[in-house]
């Protein structure tokens, strides 16, 4: 969750009215080591700075203004804008450094990290080199399938891909806004950037608070961030800044951007309104840089202070810095038991981050930047996107066929028998020496709901519980279950419909929305209330009292698992525990029966990753009782008491002794939060058994 700049020194604003400078602005360097460091920081101790991503909103106004107020002064002296330079610029400045990054990233996930993540993060890779992997991210941010995934190592890219977007049309923009300015293009410019700047910022605080995931990572509600640097770009040679001002703006800007790095959390809002304290500070110490051309800044003034070494070195490197941090501490992490850095090797990623920076910049950045022309540039982009394409898609297409191939061969026999291991009667035994199922290369991926596309989600307003949709079992037969909730328990639809398919007395129906527990307390992200769920669990709960089916079961992910993995929260327990009560009261006063099961344990780390990693060593992968379950489940509680209800506990099938295993009988348990849904169909019976089902 990070940015980075793209500008180079050397495209400063410049402006025909005499009196300011026109060198190389060496503050500004300083300020790009000022947002790289929160960055890196940021990414290696979250806890010593949990809002070290406002290095990404520094980053953007920073560029705004350069690459604005560089193309404010062809206006001005032109009415025109040479895009096609511009654009070479663009190409020769980013995409060298950026590619070697990308391959190297391609070579290192094909070493170090598990197959089953090959795909994955060799289609970011993609987006990446096409500049769309904000995007990517913002989509997969919304689909809870992927809301326990772990970070990929070229997840930062999607603040070069913000930045590349803007760049494409800016230019665009800034060429219609002058031809409507005629007599006075350079106003026109500013006119059209002010319009663009204030509708971003409308729509991202709008936005952000509907959905705080994508709105962090999605461009309209980031462009704003970049058009106030350029509109700031646009006035400065109309500026006249006094010392006394300029040490005001310097200092202010920089304790808002200390605070925000302090204070700021990723619960918040973000970027939102609450964006404008990181931004207009960054902004007040640019202008705090404005000098007359016969004054020098004082040594107190922040222009002083963030022009010298080594700030200006690491500004200097700060794009290749932010580069190679984030996939060093993807892959060390990786390759750390447990997936925490200590102390030695944060060190050491952070040496080596400024290592591979200083030798791109010397040796990757340099040369391209300053020894290629406009042609050869364009060229030069070009292929080395079509390099990066073809380096991640190839391989990314063969470990997609591998994993499909995994994916259809999984099967269950004597020799995997599962939860039936656990078995008191001992019937069940477990081979050694016997290949897991599912392979752990896919395991992330067995999911529930084979070729019942109608039930992710259930839709109740077009479908009732009597119909075909989402059902399993016999249509005739005259008892129905209704299985209802969020993920965790469409996860037991497996079970249970391994039941009616030798119950013909029974027929399944399930009703489940991932990421919506059977409740009518609404939850919220970033204090806005995501209603969706509740109002969908009122129209479900009224379909089944009137359908008064044989028995509802549910189970629903802990408030801890709702907040670590989508940030969704309740007021309280009590309220989680009172929204459950309010739909499974009406059942029980309608004489319907009510099973609500215990929630699985939440394993400490990738069960399928950490088999690939430890094939001989299953052990690593089991997670310790006393921390496999938060401290209360509040839907037990919510059923606790009520007539009808029975609470079915399944730790004995999942837990033995203090620990509960990543692998049992042969079969992988966990594919992330969830299990697999090869081991649910082994607690098939000991799920009906439990119920009451005969």
């Amino acid at each position: 969750m990070t940015a980075t700049q793209r500008t180079g020194p050397s495209e400063l604003p410049h402006g025909p009215v005499a009196g300011h400078r026109t060198a190389q602005r060496l503050d500004i360097q300083g300020l790009r080591a000022v947002a790289v460091v929160l960055v890196v920081v940021y990414h290696l101790r979250p806890d010593l700075l949990p809002g070290g991503f406002v290095g990404v909103d520094v980053f953007f106004v920073i560029s705004g203004f350069l690459i604005i107020g560089s193309l404010a002064g062809q206006v001005r002296r032109s009415g025109r804008i040479g895009l096609l330079d511009f654009y070479a610029r663009r190409f020769r400045r980013l995409l060298p450094a950026a590619t070697v990054v990308l391959l190297v990233t391609v070579v290192g996930t094909l070493i170090v990290l598990p197959q089953s993540l090959w795909p994955s993060i060799l289609r970011e890779v993609a987006a990446s080199a096409l500049d769309i992997q904000n995007w990517a991210l913002a989509i997969l941010s919304t689909d809870y399938t992927h809301a326990t995934v772990g970070a990929s190592p070229v997840q930062h890219f999607w603040s070069l891909s913000v930045e590349e977007q803007f760049y494409l049309f800016i230019p665009l923009v800034m060429l219609l806004s002058a031809a409507l300015g005629r007599r006075r293009p350079l106003r026109g410019v500013f006119i059209g950037i002010t319009v663009v700047t204030i509708a971003s910022l409308v729509f991202s605080v709008v936005y952000t608070p509907i959905s705080h995931t994508p709105a962090y990572f999605v461009t309209p509600t980031r462009v704003w961030e970049l058009g106030l640097g350029g509109l700031a770009a646009i006035a400065v040679p109309r500026l006249r800044i006094g010392r006394a001002v300029r040490l005001m703006l310097g200092w202010v800007g920089l304790v808002a951007v200390a605070v925000s790095a302090v204070v700021f959390t990723t619960d918040m809002a973000f970027p939102g309104w609450i964006a404008l304290l990181p931004t207009v500070g960054t902004l007040a110490v640019l202008l705090a840089g404005v000098l007359p051309q016969e004054e020098g800044a004082a040594g107190v003034e922040t222009a002083s202070l963030l022009g010298r070494q080594p700030l200006r070195y690491i500004g200097d490197i700060s794009y290749s810095l932010y580069l190679w941090h984030w996939p060093l501490i993807v892959f060390a992490v990786d390759l750390t038991d447990g997936g925490e850095l200590g102390r030695k090797r944060q060190l050491a990623v952070l040496v080596a981050s400024f290592v591979l920076a200083a030798l791109s910049k010397h040796f990757v950045e340099d040369p391209f930047r300053k020894r290629l022309k406009q042609r050869g540039s364009l060229v030069l982009g070009a292929c080395l996107i079509a390099v990066s394409l073809v380096a991640s898609v190839v391989p990314w297409q063969i470990a997609q066929q591998r994993l499909d191939s995994l994916a259809a061969s999984i099967t269950l026999d004597a020799d995997h028998p599962g939860a039936l291991v656990l078995d008191p009667t001992g019937q069940a035994k477990a081979p050694s020496g016997v290949a897991l199922q599912p392979d752990p290369t896919v395991a992330g991926r067995d999911f529930p709901f084979a070729g019942k596309a109608d039930c992710v989600p259930f839709d109740y307003a077009h479908h009732n519980v009597a119909d075909a949709s989402c059902a399993y079992g016999d249509a005739q037969a005259p008892n129905t279950i209704v299985l209802i909730g969020d993920s965790h328990a469409a996860m037991f639809s497996t079970a249970l419909a391994d039941y009616v398919q030798r119950n013909p007395l029974y027929r399944l129906k399930v009703m489940m929305r991932n990421g919506c527990p059977f409740s009518a307390t609404p939850p919220s992200e970033a204090g806005v209330a995501l209603t969706d769920c509740s109002d969908q669990d009122k129209g479900e709960l009224a379909a089944i009292l009137a359908a008064k089916p044989a028995l509802v079961v549910t189970t629903a992910m802990s408030q801890e698992s709702y907040k670590q993995d989508l940030n969704w929260t309740w007021r309280s327990p009590q309220a989680m525990v009172d929204g459950y009560r309010g739909v499974l009261k009406p059942l029980s006063d309608a004489g319907i029966p009510v099973a609500v099961i215990h929630d699985v344990p939440r394993p400490l780390t990738s069960v399928p990753e950490c088999v690939q990693r430890n094939p001989q060593q299953f052990s690593r992968c089991d997670t310790p009782l006393d921390r496999a379950f938060p401290p209360a489940d509040t839907l037990v509680q919510a059923a606790t008491g009520l007539p009808g209800a029975k609470v079915v506990d399944l730790t004995k099938w999942l837990c033995t002794g203090a620990v509960c295993p990543g692998v049992i009988g042969n079969v992988i348990v966990y594919r992330d939060n969830h299990l697999t849904n090869t081991y649910v169909h082994t607690l098939s019976k000991p799920l009906a058994d439990a119920l009451g089902l005969h």
